[in-house]
């Protein structure tokens, strides 16, 4: 990594190993974290997103490998805030109750539990035992512990995770204004989608190895795409196409084909030269999902 890259990251991860036993869940992982962005950390259940967030904040030790907070090991609450499941909050405690004996630990006034409850929406519920909480409740409750220090940079696992449509609205909005603000976060997630929307960029893991990292922008970019092509005779474009190094999906019936590997102009041109007949040609884009089956299908592979 470059001095100048250095400088940018506020979470450098360097050949980060983390096993148990004869199991490795993170295998020999980099990335970097960019300061005033939002970075998902995507990856199938199972991948080891939530291992991996748990070594490069320091609750788990690392077999190998380091992860850097602003260039230096774990730094306090008021640099770093974390959100990892579960809440770790006594179901029998009030949600004032909890974040007041959080605040006291880390040295914070008393004062700043009420904001932080206010700034989740939670402000209603803070006199109320933790264990009637719903689970967006939780998650809610999860986040507010993370902001006690107003930290500058924040790493949340799984946020999305028992969330209605409003309070995902409301979680993207807050995350894009902290990072529109100067500050950092990373947060994993499998909803793809969702992801879509909220970040700027992306490392994607699948089983414990790197499978990807760049901007949101170039993910999406990545897939092949394809041709969406319907003809009275398949077969003849499907022998051309598959002469010219192209892959052929179906998609239903009735002779309509999903070409990959050439553009609209290319498949136009070899259905003319082979005198096949079209009744529709249109491009088809590779969504989120299918970019991200095929980054972690390769990575298996």
């Amino acid at each position: 990594m470059t001095t100048q890259a250095a400088h940018q990251a506020a979470i450098t991860v360097e050949c980060l190993t983390k096993r148990y036993g004869d199991l490795t869940a993170v295998d020999d992982v980099s990335f970097t974290v960019r300061r005033g962005a939002v970075t998902g950390f995507l990856g199938p259940n199972g991948a080891g997103k939530t291992t991996a967030l748990k070594t490069i904040v320091g609750i788990a030790r690392p077999t190998s490998g380091e992860a850097r907070i602003n260039g230096t090991p774990i730094p306090d609450a008021r640099v770093l805030g974390v959100h990892i499941e579960p809440t770790g909050a006594h179901p029998g405690r009030s949600a004032w109750n909890h974040l007041r004996s959080l605040a006291a630990l880390a040295g914070l006034p008393a004062a700043r539990v009420g904001e932080v409850l206010e700034i989740v929406g939670l402000e209603h519920a803070a006199r109320r035992r933790v264990g009637t909480f719903s689970t967006g409740m939780r998650q809610r409750l999860g986040l507010a512990a993370a902001l006690l220090g107003d930290p500058e940079i924040l790493v949340l696992d799984e946020p999305l995770n028992g969330l209605d449509p409003q309070g995902i609205r409301w979680l993207r909005s807050f995350v894009r204004d902290r990072a529109a603000a100067g500050g950092t976060v990373l947060l994993s997630s499998h909803v793809l989608t969702e992801a879509a929307q909220t970040v700027d960029d992306v490392v994607v893991i699948h089983e414990g190895r790197l499978a990807y990292e760049g901007t949101i922008g170039e993910l999406t970019r990545m897939g092949t795409g394809g041709v969406v092509v319907r003809t009275p005779t398949p077969e003849r474009l499907i022998a051309a196409a598959r002469g010219a190094g192209a892959l052929i999906a179906f998609q239903n019936g009735g002779g309509r084909l999903l070409i990959e590997g050439m553009d609209a102009a290319a498949v136009g041109e070899l259905a003319h030269g082979e005198r096949v007949v079209l009744h529709e040609l249109a491009p088809h884009g590779a969504s989120l999902e299918q970019v991200f089956f095929s980054l972690t299908r390769e990575e298996a592979a």
